[in-house]
């Protein structure tokens, strides 16, 4: 992986209802080269600052994994996405780490369904963004600054509520 810190930057769109009862969102991730999440992907606006909320405080509980340090990207990512192997049990276990603090996406909304991502600190401030790209299905990595990325995440979550269309870009 390349020591050069990535700016990750959000993209959503915002809309209310023709009846003004609820408001929907859409959200997408860009992470140079790529990007994560379906720009047609539709999901209601409450239950997403709700999961927003709950992947929030998993990251922020997250503990640096060691055995992550030497591992090539590839290897990683399958280790954290069978987190029950093998390969990877004794680290959680070493880590008194729940798997769930490394998922990098809001779950069960169906903004980002059939994709993964996992943010895995590598120092205080420093880590590893992981995902798979849905279109190639090839595994990339980035280096992210840990504290910019959970900014980001927070900054989308209260935006979405109050206006319809922005870009919000880490530092």
């Amino acid at each position: 992986m390349t020591e050069q810190v990535v700016s990750l930057a959000w993209r959503w769109t915002a809309e209310t209802s023709s009846d003004g009862a609820h408001r929907f969102c859409g959200i997408r991730v860009t992470a140079p080269p790529g990007e994560i999440g379906d720009p047609d992907a539709w999901a209601v606006v409450g239950l997403v600052q709700g999961a927003i909320d709950d992947m929030l405080k998993k990251l922020a509980l997250q503990p640096v994994l060691h055995a992550a340090a030497g591992m090539g990207v590839a290897t990683l990512f399958a280790g954290l996405h069978a987190w029950h192997s093998e390969g990877l049990r004794p680290a959680f276990a070493a880590a008194d780490a729940n798997p769930r603090s490394y998922f990098a996406l809001p779950e069960a909304t169906e903004l980002f369904d059939a994709e993964e991502a996992y943010l895995v600190r590598s120092c205080a401030t420093g880590a590893r963004l992981l995902w798979c790209d849905y279109a190639t299905k090839e595994v990339r990595e980035v280096a992210v600054d840990f504290d910019a990325c959970l900014a980001g995440w927070r900054a989308v979550r209260d935006a979405i509520g109050q206006d319809d269309r922005a870009v919000i870009k880490s530092r």
